[in-house]
């Protein structure tokens, strides 16, 4: 395209001032001024002397400015996909020479906490394939081998699986429709792939299951059910009702199951909706706090559990209810790890840590090679 630009303009350019300009004596010097205005270098030994020549150099400009442009950003990304599978190419060598390994899809929270869990165990090494450059850098910095690239590719997955020395493949994406392509991808080139998956939606189950997909971990489901046993147990054996501070995602399952066991329940809501939809549920003993303030009234013999969508609003429910001198349990039901600190120092006795409790299922499944 460049070559195209440059020819074309120092033809009109050639055909509009030869015989006119003294400065342009050959067709070569049409095309050398054509390249010369095209690149912005303008030497100006040859310039137009035509009106016509003079709109023609204004073009040239023009189009020379976008041309250099878009060539430049092609010779940059160009180089740069270079790198980039050269540095690829490195890594899998390095890779290949290890042992044990576990392949983590996505370097995110949930990725981040079963590399870690993988590190202390000692007998699998984490490998990471993360195509965002922030989560790829963070992924290095924490000693991780890391694969830079897009973990649907099926060259990448091909060259893995060469050495025999991969034992388990984990695909941790927040997009339910990534984690089923790396599936298929995965068992696409090794059909006895071992690939266990996270998956955020229970409706798309039968998909996964479709994939062929070793095992699956549904993190809230799996909160749910650790959570449930522990508060039927302790309200139970200390004869104790349930408040839940939030009818969110994180409690409304929860709720409903300790309400068929005929266990006393307690729902405090600040939204409205929310609120409409445990009372739509069935739920009958619902109080609306308005503007955050917190009436504690009646509620020292109970366990409290915390399970706003906002986690601050979970911190400062603890310590409101921990500062009037509630002294039974607190229980949180956490999707970020960056608060549970915070949570503990309010006052809170129990944390169901979505993330945690997710990566210690994975790893582990990867121990029992279970398929669920």
């Amino acid at each position: 395209m460049l070559f195209g630009v440059t020819f074309t303009f120092g033809s009109i350019f050639y055909l509009l001032e030869f015989g006119i300009n003294e400065a342009l004596g050959s067709y070569l010097d049409a095309i050398y001024w054509a390249l010369v205005t095209i690149s912005t270098v303008g030497y100006g030994d040859i310039s137009p002397v035509t009106q016509m020549g003079k709109v023609v150099s204004m073009f040239s400009i023009i189009f020379g400015i976008a041309m250099i442009s878009f060539v430049t950003s092609m010779m940059v990304s160009a180089f740069s996909e270079r790198f980039d599978e050269l540095r690829n190419q490195d890594s899998i060598r390095y890779v290949n020479k290890m042992y044990n390994v576990v392949i983590i899809n996505g370097y995110g929270h949930l990725g981040t906490i079963i590399a870690e869990k993988l590190k202390i165990h000692k007998r699998y090494q984490a490998v990471i394939i993360e195509s965002d450059e922030i989560k790829a850098k963070s992924a290095i910095a924490d000693g991780y081998q890391v694969i830079h690239a897009d973990g649907s590719s099926q060259k990448l997955i091909k060259t893995l699986y060469e050495r025999g020395n991969i034992t388990a493949m984990l695909t941790l994406r927040s997009s339910d429709i990534e984690n089923i392509y790396f599936i298929l991808n995965a068992k696409s080139v090794q059909r006895e792939s071992i690939v266990y998956s996270r998956m955020n939606q229970v409706e798309l189950r039968p998909q996964y299951d479709a994939t062929k997909v070793n095992a699956l971990v549904e993190p809230y489901e799996l909160v749910d059910t650790k959570a449930f046993q522990y508060l039927k147990k302790h309200s139970e054996e200390e004869k104790k009702s349930i408040l839940f501070f939030g009818y969110t995602h994180k409690s409304s399952h929860i709720c409903k199951k300790l309400q068929d066991l005929g266990l006393e329940i307690r729902i405090y809501e600040v939204d409205n909706t929310r609120y409409e939809n445990a009372k739509l549920d069935g739920f009958s003993n619902i109080t609306f706090i308005k503007n955050n303030a917190l009436e504690v009234v009646d509620i020292y013999d109970s366990i409290a559990v915390c399970a706003m969508d906002e986690e601050e609003l979970n911190v400062y429910y603890a310590i409101t209810l921990r500062s009037n001198g509630f002294s039974s349990k607190i229980v949180a039901l956490s999707d970020t790890k960056e608060d549970n600190r915070k949570l503990l120092l309010a006052g809170v006795s129990k944390i169901f840590d979505m993330y945690d409790e997710s990566a210690s299922r994975f790893v582990e499944i990867i121990e029992k090679g279970e398929d669920v």
